[in-house]
């Protein structure tokens, strides 16, 4: 990173704290620059001759957003990841790798959309607002038959055939708010061939995965334990940190880290503001389960999606100090940096030695740890 760069972030510290900053700070953005010279070296290196990573359009989006983010994109190398993730745009305006079958239309679209979005190119603009529009047209509503008392109504999911869930939706949300500018705005009574999202109802969707009896309608929600109160599960009806399946609909589920930020980050694109009961409870949950050793109630299972997700959540949330349960105050960014630094591996690369949902493969835990050391020294997302 450039010297001028590394100045800027620390007068950036400067404001914030209104102190000057101390060697350790000045230490560890060193480490951290160093930190992400390594990790966009060995990215780099890993990218395939068709221009992807891993063959897959998702996980491409996701390393040409760490590229395009850098300090010094590597042009060409974002050019021929560019090029593979075009080959895969599809005639409604979605970005996936296989045919009809494909299991992640939505995920991969929204990752891509992004991707393209942070290149900043112009000529990109008419595929963003395309995919976008396939974004839209993925949330259930009643132009699936999908009524408002149902638990999937307001989501979004695998594409039209599977129930939509709290991952997917989010990632939706995420590029459906970072493109809106790119659109004309109308109002949420606009049809799904206009240009916004029915907020009202991913909010709906949103209230049915947060443990808070006050807001959630559904049956699991009303007997929520002390320790699960205000943070999310990955559907209704189902939590992953739970060992067994539910025994019934009533059955109480438990809330858990990568979810809970996801819900976060969801409400305030939807606009809801701090002082909501809603965004307040979530709050509180993770304000209790603060931790940087493992991803709350899944331990070791998704954790680099967890630290992402949180630099998401928190930036956007707008906090630069966070309050444990025992009252006890953090730097959030600070320690996440610190985190990244004390996990990267020799090589350059990050990798779960978990390898629920692929975090075994380095190129996913290297982008997912690119991008969030890009927005904590940002201090700002997009």
């Amino acid at each position: 990173m450039k010297t001028l760069t590394l100045v800027a972030l620390l007068l950036a510290g400067v404001a914030a704290a209104a102190e000057l900053p101390s060697q350790s700070d000045i230490s560890l953005l060193q480490e951290v620059a160093r930190a992400q010279e390594r990790g966009l070296a060995w990215l780099i290196k890993q990218q395939e001759p068709d221009g992807s990573w891993r063959h897959h359009p998702a996980i491409t989006g996701l390393a040409l957003t760490a590229l395009a983010r850098s300090e010094k994109p590597p042009q060409e190398v974002m050019d021929r990841a560019v090029k593979f993730i075009l080959s895969n745009v599809k005639s409604n305006g979605a970005i996936y790798g296989g045919g009809e079958t494909d299991k992640y239309p939505n995920y991969s679209t929204a990752i891509c959309t992004m991707a393209l979005l942070a290149t900043g190119r112009p000529e990109l603009t008419d595929t963003i607002k395309a995919a976008r529009r396939f974004l839209l047209e993925s949330q259930f509503d009643a132009g699936e038959n999908v009524k408002e008392d149902d638990k999937s109504y307001g989501g979004i999911g695998y594409g039209k055939r599977e129930r939509p869930d709290l991952s997917n939706t989010q990632w939706a949300l995420e590029a459906i708010r970072l493109t809106e500018s790119l659109e004309t705005r109308a109002s949420d009574e606009s049809p799904h061939t206009g240009t916004r999202l029915h907020w009202d109802k991913a909010i709906k969707f949103l209230q049915r995965c947060q443990n808070l009896p006050s807001h959630n309608d559904q049956p699991w929600a009303k007997n929520v334990r002390e320790a699960d109160a205000g943070g999310f599960v990955y559907m209704p009806g189902l939590s992953f940190a739970d060992e067994t399946p539910p025994a019934d609909e009533k059955t109480p589920l438990r809330s858990y880290g990568s979810m809970s930020y996801a819900g976060l980050k969801s409400y305030i694109y939807a606009e809801l503001k701090k002082d909501d009961p809603r965004v307040k409870a979530v709050m509180e949950w993770l304000s209790r389960t603060y931790t940087l050793d493992e991803n709350p109630g899944l331990g070791a299972q998704g954790l680099y999606y967890y630290f992402h997700t949180m630099a998401k959540a928190l930036t956007v949330y707008g906090e630069d100090t966070f309050t444990d349960g025992k009252g006890r105050k953090h730097d959030w960014r600070y320690e996440l940096m610190k985190k990244f630094v004390t996990l990267q591996k020799a090589d350059g690369f990050w990798q779960n030695d978990n390898n629920r949902w692929w975090e075994n493969d380095p190129v996913l835990c290297t982008a997912y740890s690119l991008i969030a050391l890009e927005i904590l020294q940002a201090r700002r997302y997009p």
